[in-house]
């Protein structure tokens, strides 16, 4: 078969027009990000009675960029217990979007996903 005709003949899925287009490798969120120094603590469903405190690095109102000493799991779920050092309620659920090492930390991406 000529490659011609194989091509012809794949299917063609809209995700190939959306990687292909500007808006996937431009910005994809649709608030600004405000650089922060707080910290969150966050209580994480996978480990109960062990919460995590991470340095927000910053934040927009889908979510934010924390720094993590150990990788945390994509799909990982929890609620954020707090916000030092001002000790405000966290009031929001959120999911791990992304992880990557960055240096010799991770850097975490954080996905609000409902209020509390």
């Amino acid at each position: 078969m000529a490659l011609n005709v194989i091509v012809r003949s794949m299917f063609h899925d809209s995700i190939f027009e959306y990687a292909s287009s500007e808006s996937a490798t431009g910005e994809r969120r649709d608030h600004d990000r405000m650089p922060s120094c707080e910290e969150l603590v966050i209580d994480w469903h996978a480990m109960p009675g062990m919460p995590g405190r991470y340095g927000l690095i910053n934040e927009s109102t889908g979510g934010g960029l924390v720094r993590s000493s150990v990788p945390l799991v994509e799909g990982m779920t929890g609620k954020i217990r707090t916000r030092l050092p001002g000790g405000e309620p966290g009031r929001a659920s959120v999911i791990v979007a992304w992880c990557r090492r960055v240096g010799e930390h991770y850097h975490v991406g954080l996905r609000y996903f409902a209020t509390c």
